[in-house]
């Protein structure tokens, strides 16, 4: 904590710290109920409401009317502590603490015991008062679990509802909940449940190396007892390759993904959980390069689909279409609904075409106010402007604005260095658009240097790859070394092999 945040404002002088706070948390309880129902529901205008978030004095009594009519919980609107809702402290929660309490007493009883009093005439005394307080506590914990297992399934629908909403801020205030309750239910699904939730939110928190861990731990658990495999697990299994992916583990995720496949058998074929299986397989075969092939899973599971799962593979496919080369980028963005996932990869495509007309057609389609929001990933919009302004009036900078935007926001950040490379090839190509070829040179040769430090099971994103590669075309027309050399050799077996695996959008690079 700085120094100005821990001393109290000085005598005198009015602390605005606390209405602002007090006003962002109310505008984070507008975004789920709207200006007309919150002043309905506290007997105030709805000019007034609007004026509070704009900046007007938020008095007591409208805080006061919140807690009553809207069940804020007045500790976080006040203060930031405890969860939004009153509702998410239950009244159950209070007879639960009283069986708690009456549990410990039992095990600290338990704990009083001397087992070396068990040698002597008394022994069979001491048995009998342990056994009194074994059988104690254990009708205890059996009544906290039964009274304890319904609060602990609603609030993890709580948790999965705020994670739903990407409400990051609520989840992590319910998941803290939601861990000490868990100490106390003794139930193998709502824990497995639990779990999966965890590893959801640590996904959506961008913590790729903890969501795999909490991933693993959950496929091993979901295992059945009875036979070697079913739905169930083969969705877990399927949740792993995810995480592994997320972490650009791409020939793991592969490993994974057919071992699973074997597992399911023929039996497993009519899973939905299979369909999504085979789809983000797919998915991993086109970015290792077999665009026809992974394209053709894609497509046969695509219908058996449904909501979040077909939005997302949808805006996969258009991308393996333009990256085929079946379709023209101002078509692709003409097709079905449209959604962020889909701007992502559009964005991206223009970006490699590096067209200002392009970049200004994709720009206007992610910025779109009908455009539904799927995921926010945030780098290629920023690439995309970076670029179309590189394009139209270059300067130096700009790719280092780039850098170091993209560097400070936790979104963009990279994470391992399958990111670093996609972050220093992108800065490498605004350079060149610019026609600084010397600043793009010192930028290529440290991507170059990552790729070579590079763990094997890691990949970076083929269109990285191949943003960096063109950069080492266009920058090494005559080898000074024997790495020059060697980036060069690269480059060219890169385009090779991807181009005969279907990469037609790469042909061009490979011609200039």
């Amino acid at each position: 904590m700085s120094a100005d945040q821990s001393l109290p404002a000085p005598a005198g002088v009015e602390d605005h710290s606390d209405d602002a706070s007090i006003r962002e948390r109310l505008n984070s309880l507008l975004s789920e109920h709207s200006q007309s129902e919150s002043a309905r529901k506290t007997g105030s205008l709805v000019a007034s409401v609007n004026r509070y978030v704009h900046g007007a004095r938020i008095p007591a009594a409208f805080c006061a009317a919140l807690v009553r009519g809207l069940n804020v919980n007045p500790s976080w609107l006040l203060v930031g502590e405890g969860a939004p809702s009153l509702a998410d402290v239950p009244a159950e929660t209070a007879k639960l603490g009283g069986n708690l309490l009456a549990l410990v007493e039992a095990m600290s009883t338990v704990a009083r015991m001397r087992l070396g009093s068990l040698t002597g005439k008394h022994h069979l005394k001491v048995l009998r008062e342990l056994n009194d307080a074994l059988v104690s506590h254990e009708r205890l914990r059996e009544k906290l679990n039964e009274q304890s297992r319904p609060l602990f399934a609603e609030m993890l629908k709580d948790l999965q509802a705020a994670l739903d909403k990407r409400d990051l801020a609520r989840a992590g205030e319910l998941r803290k909940a939601v861990e000490q309750l868990s100490r106390l239910c003794d139930d193998e699904d709502l824990e497995r449940d639990f779990y999966r939730v965890q590893a959801y939110h640590e996904f959506q928190l961008k913590n790729s190396a903890r969501f795999l861990q909490l991933q693993r731990k959950l496929f091993l658990r979901s295992l059945p007892n009875d036979n070697l495999f079913d739905e169930r697990a083969c969705d877990e299994a399927r949740r792993l390759v995810v995480a592994l992916v997320q972490m650009n583990r791409l020939h793991e995720a592969l490993r994974v993904c057919r071992a699973t496949r074997n597992l399911a058998g023929r039996a497993g074929r009519r899973w939905s959980a299979f369909a999504r299986l085979e789809n983000t397989h797919g998915v991993i075969l086109v970015e290792l390069g077999h665009l026809y092939k992974g394209m053709a899973l894609v497509q046969r599971s695509l219908p058996r689909l449904s909501g979040m799962y077909r939005k997302v593979s949808e805006a996969a496919l258009a991308k393996q279409m333009l990256w085929a080369g079946l379709v023209r980028l101002e078509d692709a963005m003409a097709m079905s609904e449209r959604n962020d996932a889909k701007a992502e990869h559009f964005l991206q495509t223009a970006c490699w075409l590096a067209e200002p007309r392009l970049l200004e057609a994709t720009l206007s389609y992610a910025e779109g106010r009908d455009v539904e929001p799927v995921w926010r990933d945030g780098f290629f919009p920023c690439y995309a402007r970076s670029l179309l302004k590189q394009l139209t009036h270059p300067g130096s900078e700009e790719a280092e604005a780039f850098e170091a935007a993209m560097q400070a926001s936790p979104k963009t950040a990279p994470r391992d260095e399958g990111d670093w490379v996609r972050l220093g090839a992108s800065v490498a190509h605004l350079y060149l658009a610019a026609g600084l070829r010397e600043h793009a040179l010192a930028q290529t040769l440290e991507v170059d240097r990552r790729l070579s430090s590079m763990d094997p099971e890691v990949s970076p994103e083929p269109m990285a790859a191949a943003t960096h590669y063109r950069s080492v075309l266009a920058l090494i027309d005559s080898p000074t070394d024997r790495r020059q050399k060697r980036m060069l050799t690269q480059a060219r077996r890169f385009f090779i092999r991807y181009v005969r695996g279907g990469y037609a959008i790469l042909e061009s690079a490979l011609k200039s």
